[in-house]
């Protein structure tokens, strides 16, 4: 069995992410089948529970003022983008939308989903680890149950 069948990639539609995404493509080469794609919302004008899935609990949407449902209708369809990317290059893709506390959804997500390897871009600032890869980097490779490749991209 290919070490990274299963990926998960979480975006956040920054280029540093597009960036990691071409990285996630060329797994397929490394034997990668599948790709999770998973963002996380963490600022609705409202509270939901923490692990709401906003792509599969239709009752939810509902109940988002109309200023969300907008934000949150065109997040699906920049995911529904990067799917149809990752379907072009023959990969089999499933779509996550979480609410909560993004690092610990996105390990949430690959260990329900048992993936092999997380891909995240990191945005470089500086001083040490922390700012280095972003505090969402460093929560993630610290609570993950798998490897974590961070694609930074370097200062050209």
């Amino acid at each position: 069995m290919p070490l990274f069948e299963k990926v998960l990639y979480s975006t956040d539609f920054s280029p540093l992410a597009e960036y990691a995404l071409d990285y996630v493509k060329k797994l397929k080469e490394a034997g990668a089948k599948e790709v999770i794609v998973v963002h996380v919302v963490d600022d609705l004008s409202i509270e939901l529970p923490d692990g709401a899935d906003l792509l599969r609990e239709k009752e939810l949407f509902k109940i988002l003022p109309e200023v969300d449902q907008e934000y949150v209708t065109s997040i699906v369809e920049r995911l529904e983008a990067i799917k149809q990317e990752l379907e072009k290059e023959e990969l089999s893709v499933k779509l996550y939308l979480k609410y909560g506390n993004i690092s610990r959804q996105i390990v949430k997500v690959a260990d329900k989903e048992s993936v092999k390897l997380i891909v995240m871009g990191a945005h470089g600032k500086g001083l040490l680890t922390e700012i280095i890869l972003g505090s969402v980097s460093t929560d993630v490779i610290r609570n993950a149950n798998c490897p974590v490749l961070i694609v930074k991209k370097m200062e050209e």
